[in-house]
């Protein structure tokens, strides 16, 4: 399963992060690289995120992982960041066929499709799969995309 989002898009603006060195701490002794103290919230979320997945789904690319589907199609949509929330537009990838929702070139989406990514932590960490897709069934405080009704064009 794959998932897609408009690249030039970002979350909402941050503040500048403090320099290495100020955020993780002094550095090893004879050594320039800072000793990392802590995990960010955002690295500490992926691990979280990463031990459920392989706690409650088969692995990634197995015939198990890929039954787990339900072919909604949703993840093949445009998605758009608006402040710190993500939009699922009703404009669908080129390659997904919206009457059997399925992808027109499975085998080979990553190579066709620049913006197709593979289902992984950092897409479940940022919301980008409907709360009802069986990929994030269960997980502690999720989040997914607001659905709503324009296309990438409209907004």
């Amino acid at each position: 399963m794959a998932f897609r989002i408009r690249s030039g898009e970002s979350r909402a603006a941050k503040p500048a992060a403090p320099p290495p060195a100020a955020r993780n701490g002094p550095a090893r002794p004879g050594s320039s690289v800072p000793l990392r103290l802590h995990k960010t919230r955002k690295e500490a979320e992926l691990d979280r995120i990463r031990r459920w997945m392989e706690k409650n789904l088969p692995p990634p690319d197995s015939p198990e992982w890929e039954a787990l589907c339900t072919h909604c199609g949703k993840c093949c949509y445009d998605k758009l960041w608006r402040g710190k929330r993500l939009l699922l537009l009703k404009s669908p990838c080129g390659f997904l066929d919206t009457v059997n929702n399925r992808c027109a070139c499975y085998a080979k989406r990553f190579e066709r499709e620049p913006l197709c990514m593979p289902i992984g932590p950092e897409i479940i960490e940022m919301g980008g799969l409907p709360v009802d897709c069986p990929y994030v069934a269960g997980l502690p405080g999720y989040q997914g995309p607001i659905e709503v009704d324009k296309t990438l064009d409209e907004c």
